[in-house]
């Protein structure tokens, strides 16, 4: 009796496993989660818009996701420069007296960073300003049997009449082509800057109250405190930019002679 008891079930029971590898009990399922929900082509129905599945090249893919990252990098870019105030461009004597200001104002020191950069082709060697052009010329005689180029400055009122024995990228070699200079007998010229640098003064992150003091907070030169992303700070700097600009015009040919080594600036008076 056992036996036969035993041989129902174990019938049974590979009856039950037959019906459910066929799919028999799918339809006791729920229609959302069960197998049968689960099978193509029924998936690709139910998606949204099937046609607009596109299958990429593998080049094509990179392309996208480096495109992609581009654009969150720039959003990210974007964000943090609305969230940055900024003031300036400022030279030395102006960017003291903006933290000071802020200072005065009761905003917390080291709360902001101080930027500086030094706008390229600034710096000349110098020789002037004569009380008239016969001096100038015979300078300029004087420096030509020392074999010494030199321009004259014609378009500049503030350095005529006068020499341009060089224009150069940064103080430092301005300071070693006039060095050179020196030892070649020419001792009445000295290194002048034709723009100063620019100093602006950021807050990266400010919170309320600090945004709610720099609010309206006069500075010394431009618009005051403005998103970092600002077309007004853009503007500003352009025009600092643009100090001194008639000046470069008259530089265009330096003619300086090779410098070897610095040397502090210094002007000798013969």
């Amino acid at each position: 009796m056992l036996r036969i008891v035993a041989m129902v079930l174990l019938l049974a029971n590979a009856l039950l496993l037959t019906a459910m590898l066929l799919g028999g009990f799918d339809r006791l399922s729920d229609s959302a989660t069960g197998a049968q929900a689960q099978r193509e082509p029924q998936r690709l129905q139910r998606q949204v818009d099937p046609g607009a599945v596109q299958i990429l090249p593998p080049q094509a893919a990179s392309a996208a996701l480096m495109a992609a990252a581009a654009s969150a990098a720039e959003t990210a870019a974007q964000a943090a420069a609305a969230a940055c105030l900024e003031a300036g461009p400022f030279n030395d004597a102006d960017a003291e007296a903006a933290e000071r200001t802020l200072r005065d104002a009761g905003v917390a020191a080291g709360s902001w960073q101080t930027r500086k950069t030094e706008v390229s082709g600034v710096f000349m060697v110098y020789m002037g300003r004569y009380t008239d052009p016969e001096t100038l010329q015979r300078k300029r005689e004087e420096l030509k049997r020392r074999k010494v180029e030199a321009e004259t400055i014609s378009d500049a009122a503030d350095l005529q009449p006068g020499l341009n024995l060089g224009r150069f990228d940064d103080k430092r070699s301005a300071d070693a082509a006039l060095a050179s200079l020196m030892k070649r007998g020419v001792t009445s010229a000295k290194v002048i800057m034709l723009r100063p640098a620019h100093i602006l003064i950021r807050f990266g992150s400010p919170d309320a109250a600090t945004r709610a003091r720099l609010a309206g907070l006069p500075m010394p030169v431009g618009p005051g405190f403005v998103s970092c992303a600002s077309p007004a700070n853009v503007g500003a700097a352009a025009n600092a930019g643009k100090a001194g600009a008639n000046v470069e015009n008259t530089t265009a040919n330096p003619g300086s002679p090779p410098a070897k080594q610095a040397a502090p600036s210094s002007a000798a008076k013969r």
